[in-house]
């Protein structure tokens, strides 16, 4: 990993912005698909796309540590 910790953030970041921008839609419709409301759907949403944007951070974190560590 870079040592800059402002590139970590950013890298970090990138990450959890992809993942969350990206579930959202997937889950929206997932969620519509089972025939809930538009309002409960959207909300349903978003808590699972930042759920799953915290996921992929720590995967992220630990997968970076665990690469930096084969090299050491």
């Amino acid at each position: 990993m870079p040592e800059s910790s402002l590139i970590r953030f950013l890298s970090v970041m990138v990450v959890m912005l992809a993942v969350g921008f990206g579930w959202f839609p997937i889950g929206l419709s997932r969620l519509k698909g089972k025939g809930v409301e538009e309002v409960a759907a959207r909300n349903q949403a978003k808590l699972e796309a930042k759920k799953y944007s915290m996921m992929a951070a720590f995967v992220y974190m630990v997968f970076m540590l665990s690469l930096v560590r084969l090299f050491l």
